[in-house]
């Protein structure tokens, strides 16, 4: 993938402006699996742990991104949303975050691509998202169904 991260990162910036609150810097995507981190303390709670509304929108920015990445790549525009996610929060966390998101299933991005432009139908990805601490333990996972709409 060719993608510019750091120009991707900026367009979340500008469009998203959670995403620079929380401190999100993307770290490496391709066509199956994204790798960001964020540091603790502008997603810290009461507790000194990471927010749970925090870990949750990260994750869901972060299977976003990893399908808008790849959507851009190929030159399409098509918006993307997420229409259902399923989050469990398994471990409190006391340190910067590693997120990784991964799609579920081996996609065709360009069989994909095909049905949008030529079908004219919404395309639903299955992404899963897991909050890592700095032990390499996951903290929190997040199942995502997210639809590509169509034009």
């Amino acid at each position: 993938m060719t993608t510019d991260i750091k120009a991707f990162e900026a367009f979340l910036y500008a469009q998203i402006p959670l995403v620079k609150a929380m401190q999100l810097k993307l770290k490496r995507v391709s066509e199956s699996t994204l790798e960001a981190t964020a540091p603790i303390q502008p997603n810290i709670n009461d507790k000194q742990t990471v927010f749970g509304g925090s870990s949750a929108a990260l994750m869901t920015i972060c299977g976003w991104t990893l399908i808008k990445a790849n959507l851009e790549q190929l030159g399409v525009d098509n918006d993307v949303v997420i229409y259902q996610a399923k989050n469990k929060w398994l471990k409190a966390q006391q340190d910067d975050l590693i997120i990784k998101a991964s799609i579920d299933t081996n996609t065709d991005w360009q069989a994909l691509c095909h049905q949008l432009k030529h079908k004219n139908r919404s395309q639903k990805l299955t992404i899963n998202c897991e909050v890592l601490n700095q032990q390499n333990q996951v903290c929190s996972k997040m199942l995502g169904q997210y639809v590509i709409l169509k034009k």
